[in-house]
């Protein structure tokens, strides 16, 4: 008889379910023993939110969550969230569709045994693909990069990787890429419109913050796949089904052929599509999933396969990530009752309060932290913005901070944590579509994001220093 070993404290972790609705029963809580309070709010030119007045906070009458109003919440964020699950939903099944063709498998596997021949090593790569999506983060947000999961974590088992390494590939190196970058619009263009400043103005400095970020990045993911590649029983993942994401047949037998091509013109158009409309059209996730569904019907329709064969793909990605939507309308659900419950703004004026107490750089450094912590309450980076900028925009000036250090401390603390917060859609999407538990990638990813942040401090204790501006 077997002798039951005593499982760690991550083995015993519950489900991400749980861990999500225990904090939409805390921020319940939390109306009941935080005062209700607001502050007023103006419309500025440019900036299509309405922004905080500094001083303007006042208490109001309280608005306390019962118990309907909990489960309420839920399917408010369905409603609040509809478009994420959209998104998620079309995607798939677009991918769905395409893999009924066979081109996403001997594309990929086509790929690798090129790469197999030319004796590229693995952990190049992981440099190549990570930079590639960390790139792409520049010029566009992180939502974009859901559907490409399947293509990370395909090259990652093709090359004797695990599904964390696939994700790693594209939604670490895509986030940090994102919020390490210098012309990331939610954030840095309202902020940079709030505070008074040419919009993306300081970008060398960030530029080399987020290229050393992303070497950061490639490194770190590539000393976990080399530990897993010399011992597998060390992967996070280990016993997680992979069927359906890795390749089926030996890496000599792939080819695209024939109406393959099609199909892979297909995809690239979508790419491109997606890429050009969210850059030059200003397109957000509605336009997106509008692509992914004309996609994968072009692309079913051109390599052959009858009408309901493809309405069948759409189904049943659809319904393979039905648990995702779920999964994303309970994380809404926090912000939901918090905001209903009217302690949003309570907890924003705690937080950002004592930072005129100490000298510039700490009160940089703080708010940084701060700005993680509201984070975590206001996922929407744009919404974030808003909220804590026009805070930050005077308190700057008292602490004697330049703007725009100011500006890269807020931008820090409002992207950085978002490849392991909760409460971000696209982070538990992502980590749906690679089949990684939350609490398995949060395992993976911790110290990543210390490292980085750790980085990150330090330069804005530079910035600080060197008067990072010009104002």
């Amino acid at each position: 008889m077997k002798e039951k070993t005593e499982k760690k404290w991550y083995q015993r972790m519950p489900s991400t379910y749980v861990i999500l609705f225990c904090i939409v029963l805390i921020a319940a809580v939390l109306t009941w023993v935080l005062p209700a309070g607001e502050f007023d709010r103006v419309a500025m030119e440019g900036v299509s939110r309405p922004a905080v007045v500094p001083g303007s906070y006042h208490l109001v009458e309280k608005n306390s969550a019962g118990l309907f109003d909990i489960f309420k919440a839920i399917p408010q964020g369905f409603s609040a969230s509809a478009n994420i699950i959209a998104i998620i939903m079309l995607s798939t099944g677009a991918f769905t569709v395409i893999n009924k063709t066979g081109t996403l498998e001997s594309g990929v596997g086509a790929l690798l045994r090129r790469v197999n021949r030319s004796k590229i090593p693995g952990t190049a790569v992981i440099w190549i693909v990570s930079f590639l999506f960390s790139a792409l983060g520049l010029i566009a947000g992180p939502e974009i990069q859901i559907p490409f999961t399947v293509i990370g974590v395909s090259i990652a088992l093709g090359l004797g990787y695990d599904l964390i390494v696939g994700l790693a590939m594209v939604m670490g190196a895509g986030y940090l890429g994102w919020g390490m970058g210098p012309i990331n619009a939610s954030i840095i263009g309202t902020a940079h419109s709030i505070a008074g400043l040419p919009t993306f103005s300081g970008v060398g400095f960030r530029m080399g913050l987020w290229f050393v970020t992303t070497c950061i990045v490639a490194a770190f993911i590539s000393a976990y796949a080399a530990r897993i590649k010399k011992d597998p029983e060390k992967s996070l993942v280990k016993g997680i089904s992979t069927e359906g994401l890795g390749l089926s047949h030996d890496l000599d037998t792939y080819k695209v052929g024939g109406r393959q091509w099609a199909v892979l013109l297909v995809l690239v158009a979508i790419f491109a599509a997606i890429v050009y409309g969210a850059v030059e059209l200003g397109w957000y996730l509605d336009e997106m999933s509008a692509i992914f569904l004309i996609g994968g019907l072009v692309a079913g329709l051109v390599y052959g396969l009858k009408l309901q064969e493809v309405i069948d793909g759409f189904v049943e990605g659809a319904r393979n990530t039905a648990q995702l939507g779920l999964i994303i309308a309970i994380a809404r659900a926090i912000q939901i009752v918090l905001e209903n419950g009217k302690i949003m703004d309570t907890i924003v004026q705690a937080l950002s309060a004592p930072l005129s107490n100490f000298a510039p750089g700490i009160a940089a450094c703080g708010v940084a932290v701060i700005t993680a912590i509201i984070h975590f309450f206001i996922p929407s980076g744009s919404a974030l913005a808003v909220t804590v900028m026009p805070l930050y925009s005077p308190l700057a000036d008292v602490l004697g901070i330049t703007q725009q250090s100011m500006v890269l401390a807020m931008q820090i603390g409002g992207t950085l944590f978002n490849v392991m917060m909760p409460t971000v859609g696209a982070c538990l999407a992502m980590c749906g579509l690679a089949r990684v538990p939350f609490e398995k990638w949060v395992r993976f990813v911790w110290k990543l994001v210390l490292i980085v942040f750790v980085i990150s401090l330090a330069a804005i204790l530079l910035a600080v220093q060197i008067g990072y501006g010009p104002f």
